[in-house]
């Protein structure tokens, strides 16, 4: 997809295990982010072509079954000629279907291991719960409020003590009224009053 990273190869050196991926010459969208941060983010038209891109890469994962489970501004590459790039696929985790496992499968689950990110993993990433695409979904939701107020929606906080002290997101300035009402959906701590899929989130924004 032209919006995830090539992975060219795998490889073993001695106990080294490597991948060859594409050169990509750019900066990471961490960086941007820190960049826009002092003006309070950019404007939804700017934001627009990033945010589409992200949201297609993870919509394109989530038809093969693949959650990222890891998915932040350190993970996303913004390239010199402004393409948008999403590192780390695959890796993260798997969607693990209980209905379609063989006894012999091997099912890797970084979860498993504590590996993901407090600010973007969703409340049910915490609980351990099973990969589902709406995880990648709040994920999305607060890199893109990240991208247009210049902040995360909950100072950083966990989706778990968001929850816990009941905090809302600041209104982002400048949006449209069915642009802050789809940030907010895809934004909702609970799975169940989340944005059902990335399909949902674009025709909504």
């Amino acid at each position: 997809h032209p919006n995830i990273v090539s992975v060219y190869d795998f490889d073993r050196d001695g106990r080294n295990i490597f991948m060859v991926m594409e050169i990509l010459e750019g900066k990471s969208l961490s960086q941007y982010i820190r960049e826009i941060a002092p003006q309070g983010g950019i404007s939804f038209d700017k934001a627009w072509p990033i945010i589409k891109g992200l949201a297609l890469a993870l919509g394109y994962a989530h038809k093969k079954n693949i959650v990222h489970s890891d998915f932040k501004p350190g993970n996303i590459f913004i390239t010199d000629g402004g393409e948008v790039k999403v590192l780390d696929f695959g890796i993260a985790c798997a969607a693990v279907r209980s209905d379609r496992q063989g006894h012999d499968d091997t099912v890797f689950n970084a979860r498993d291991l504590g590996a993901l990110t407090p600010a973007y993993a969703s409340l049910e990433m915490f609980e351990n719960r099973d990969p589902d695409p709406r995880d990648d979904i709040y994920a999305l939701a607060c890199v893109s409020y990240e991208l247009l107020a210049g902040k995360h929606p909950f100072g950083k906080l966990s989706a778990q003590k968001a929850l816990e002290v009941n905090l809302q997101p600041p209104v982002i300035p400048g949006l449209k009224r069915r642009q802050w009402n789809a940030l907010t959906h895809a934004l909702a701590l609970k799975r169940e009053q989340r944005t059902a899929s990335i399909t949902q989130f674009l025709d909504e924004i």
